[in-house]
């Protein structure tokens, strides 16, 4: 009898762990300071990561460094690997509080621009999905620019 409840209580705390560890979410969420640790962030908080293709044409000039556009389910992300942390602070300066404005061009960006800064990188997201603001924000770090999804 005794020999029963403890198989019991075994085979309980089994399915318990399993469906706790199930439960979590999946892997967990690293800081992204490189493209390769961003496109890990956005797979491990379950977005299908596209190709990442160098920035040549509509972002170009942007900042020091071309930069890569990448999606993440179906949302694009552009992303800037600068040399260094220096390199990426002074050119995450030129971009104004509202996000519209770096340096000396304006973009009309579609949606709420939301700009990151993390290491050596600045990530721009022009849109309004709440996972990827979530997880670029526990990825970078909170907003330096743009717009928040309420609005501020």
């Amino acid at each position: 009898m005794l020999r029963r409840l403890v198989v019991l209580a075994v085979a309980a705390f089994s399915i318990l762990v399993v469906a706790c560890a199930s439960a979590s979410g999946g892997d967990e969420i690293e800081p992204a300071d490189s493209y390769e640790s961003l496109s890990a962030a956005l797979s491990a908080a379950g977005m299908k990561v596209g190709e990442q293709v160098e920035n040549n044409f509509l972002f170009a000039g942007l900042f020091s460094v071309p930069g890569i556009e990448m999606t993440a389910s179906g949302q694009e992300i552009l992303a800037f690997e600068f040399t260094t942390q220096e390199e990426a602070a002074e050119q995450a300066a030129l971009v104004s509080p509202d996000g519209y404005g770096i340096g000396l061009k304006y973009i009309n960006w579609v949606d709420t621009p939301q700009f990151f800064l993390n290491g050596r990188m600045i990530v721009v997201y022009d849109g309004s999905q709440s996972l990827v603001t979530n997880t670029l924000t526990t990825a970078m770090g909170e907003q330096f620019a743009g717009e928040s999804l309420d609005g501020t």
